[in-house]
C-alpha cells in the first residue's frame, strides 16, 4: 500500500460513489464540503486517517492481489504502482492497487471464487486490467454492492483506458472471491454526469439536497443574521413540516416516558433476577439486567480548549399558543 497518490483537489475513482450518492458512509454534502474548504485554503474538515479495519486491509492487501493474479493465471503484475492515473477530458484521478497482464477468456467459477459480472458468465481479455483490493467484515456476496468496487472499477478504466478490471474481496477474513467486469460505457457516462454535476455545485458552492439532519448542517454550516427569518406559511408544504415535526417531538417523549414505565414494571418484576424470559407467538423475548463493571481510572486533567463558533446540530422548536 504506498497510500494517497490522486491530488486532494480531484475526484478520485474511490470517491465516485460518494458523488454519486451511493455510500452509506459518507454524503455528497459533506465531500462537497471538504473540497471546497481545501479550495478556500481552509483546513482539511476530515480528520479521518484509518482504523483498524483499514490498517488490516493495508496489511493483506498485497496478499489479496497475489491470490487473485493465481487464481486468474495472471503471470504479469505489478502491484507497487506508485503513479495515479488521469482521465482524459474529466476531472477524474484514479491509484491502482494493482495492475495484471493476461490474454484470454476469463469464466465464472464458483470452486475459485470467481465471479464474471457479464450476461453469460464469461469475458475475453486481452492486456492490462485493473487490480483492486478489498477486506470487509460482511459476508459474502455473489455481486458486490454498489459502494464495494463496482463504480470505483470503471472509473480506474476510465483513468487507464484498460478494457477489464478485478475486484478481489476478502470476506470476513475467510472467504476470497473475485469480481471481474469488462468497461460499461453507459456507468462511465454516469460517472462524467456525475463529475460534471459535482464540479458545477463546487463552482456555485451549491449543495446537494439534504438527506439527514446531520447532512444539513454539511450543507449549511453557518447561519447569518443578515438573512430574513423565513415564513414558513409562504413555502408550499412549510405548515405541514414544522406540525409534523412537532407531533414527531411529541410522539418521541411518549415514546421514552412509555418505555420508562414499562421498564420500571419489568424491573420490579425481575428484582434481583439478572434476565427473564418468555414463548411469546412462536418468538422468543429475553430481557437482561445483568451488573455492569466499570474499571477505575485516573484522574484527569482536561486540557484548555479554544472558542469555537458552530451551528448546532439539532433544531430548536417552540410551539407558543
Amino acid at each position: 500500500m504506498v497510500g494517497k497518490l490522486t491530488p486532494d483537489n480531484m475526484i478520485s475513482a474511490s470517491v465516485v460513489p460518494v458523488i454519486m450518492g451511493l455510500s452509506p458512509y459518507k454524503t455528497q454534502n459533506e465531500h462537497l464540503k471538504r473540497i471546497i474548504a481545501l479550495d478556500n485554503g481552509e483546513p482539511d474538515p476530515e480528520t479521518f486517517n484509518g482504523n483498524e479495519a483499514t490498517h488490516h486491509g493495508d496489511a493483506l492487501e498485497p496478499y489479496i492481489l497475489k491470490t487473485a493474479c493465481q487464481r486468474l493465471g495472471i503471470i504479469e503484475a505489478d502491484l507497487n504502482l506508485n503513479e495515479p492515473f488521469f482521465c482524459k477530458g474529466v476531472m477524474l484521478a484514479a491509484s491502482l492497487d494493482g495492475m495484471g497482464k493476461l490474454t484470454g477468456t476469463i469464466k465464472t467459477d464458483p470452486n475459485n471464487g470467481i465471479y464474471v459480472m457479464t450476461e453469460d458468465g464469461s469475458i475475453d481479455v486481452d492486456g492490462w486490467g485493473c487490480l483492486e483490493a478489498k477486506l470487509t467484515s460482511a459476508p459474502p456476496e455473489d455481486r458486490p454492492a454498489a459502494y464495494r468496487g463496482l463504480w470505483q472499477i470503471q472509473a480506474q478504466m476510465m483513468c487507464t483506458g484498460f478494457s477489464w478490471g478485478a475486484i478481489a474481496t476478502l470476506y470476513q477474513g475467510v472467504t476470497l472471491r473475485i469480481f471481474v467486469y469488462k468497461a460499461d460505457t453507459e456507468m462511465q457516462s454516469r460517472i462524467i454526469d456525475a463529475i460534471n454535476v459535482f464540479e458545477r455545485r463546487r463552482a456555485d458552492k451549491e449543495p446537494y439536497p439534504v438527506v439527514s439532519s446531520e447532512d444539513g448542517n454539511n450543507a449549511y454550516p453557518t447561519a447569518s443574521e443578515s438573512v430574513p427569518a423565513i415564513d414558513f406559511a409562504s413555502i408550499q408544504g412549510g405548515q405541514k413540516l414544522l406540525l409534523d415535526l412537532a407531533q414527531a417531538k411529541d410522539d418521541k417523549k411518549e415514546a421514552e416516558r412509555r418505555i420508562d414505565e414499562l421498564e420500571a414494571s419489568i424491573k420490579e418484576v425481575l428484582g434481583e433476577a439478572a434476565e427473564g424470559e418468555a414463548e411469546i407467538a412462536g418468538k422468543r423475548y429475553i430481557v437482561k439486567w445483568p451488573m455492569r463493571k466499570v474499571r477505575a481510572q485516573p484522574e484527569k486533567i482536561v486540557p484548555a480548549k479554544p472558542e469555537t463558533i458552530s451551528r448546532q446540530k439539532t433544531l430548536t422548536l417552540k410551539v407558543i399558543s
